[in-house]
């Protein structure tokens, strides 16, 4: 029979030999889930006492976390209004008209606002080449060149918050003596202009296919490639490090004399 303290030490390298995914899984992955899913439904990182609030109750799956924002926001005008004015910013760069926000349907998520936005950007040139100066003016004080602009349209159209996110990363790769844009777009987990939240492989994956942001590639080699961010219009931007993040534009994306 083992003694008291040798059974104790066994108990002891017992636990620590246990994988931190397998003892500590559940509640890491169910707070991944809670605070992606306010990037993704309300386009913006909850508070940590939101995130507490939210893991006090029964696990929830990603879906269900998300019909949970929708029902809030149905219950919520203002609250959803405010969602959707949000999404307008990350979009266009600049507020939503009354026009662009009416006949919104009550419920909608963050992400499904934003992908309405790049739809019709995508059948409007020239008010996403506005987009991508508007851009290029908030980093770096100037309208995006011509060669730039035609760089932007050789690939998918993306959102005025990730192209200041890709821009803002490639200006700190290539300084000093800024050219031209040019090389794979990508974003960093740490930009200032982006509210990301660090998501496992797995989560990634459900928070991906909940909020409908599901790609049609195949997801092992969208991996390999470092297409990790889970953003609206994200499926072809890479994540630096490959880093796998859910993402939505932050409060620096405005100009400094609106946060006054």
């Amino acid at each position: 029979m083992l003694s008291k303290s040798r059974l104790v030490l066994l108990c002891l390298v017992a636990a620590l030999a246990c994988p931190a995914g397998i003892a500590y899984g559940q509640p890491a992955a169910q707070e991944e889930r809670v605070a992606a899913s306010f990037v993704l439904a309300l386009g913006r990182a909850p508070s940590a006492a939101e995130v507490a609030g939210w893991t006090k109750q029964n696990p929830l799956s990603f879906a269900d976390l998300i019909t949970r924002h929708r029902d809030q926001l149905r219950a919520d005008a203002a609250g959803a209004r405010a969602v959707a004015a949000k999404a307008g910013y990350d979009a266009f760069g600049r507020a939503a008209s009354g026009e662009e926000l009416a006949g919104l349907a009550g419920g909608d998520i963050y992400a499904e606002v934003m992908k309405r936005h790049i739809q019709w950007l995508g059948g409007h040139p020239a008010d996403y080449e506005q987009v991508l100066n508007r851009a290029y003016r908030l980093l770096l004080r100037r309208d995006a060149y011509s060669i730039e602009v035609e760089y932007w349209r050789r690939q998918s159209v993306l959102p005025f918050a990730l192209v200041v996110a890709c821009v803002d990363d490639w200006a700190r790769r290539n300084q000093p003596g800024l050219m031209a844009t040019a090389g794979a777009a990508a974003v960093s987990i740490n930009s200032a202009y982006l509210s990301t939240v660090r998501l496992s492989p797995a989560v990634a994956a459900e928070a991906r296919m909940a909020a409908g942001l599901g790609r049609s590639a195949d997801a092992e080699r969208a991996a390999a490639i470092g297409r990790t961010v889970i953003a609206p219009g994200a499926e072809e931007v890479a994540s630096v490090g490959g880093i796998f993040f859910a993402a939505a534009g932050s409060a620096r994306l405005r100009p400094e004399p609106e946060q006054r």
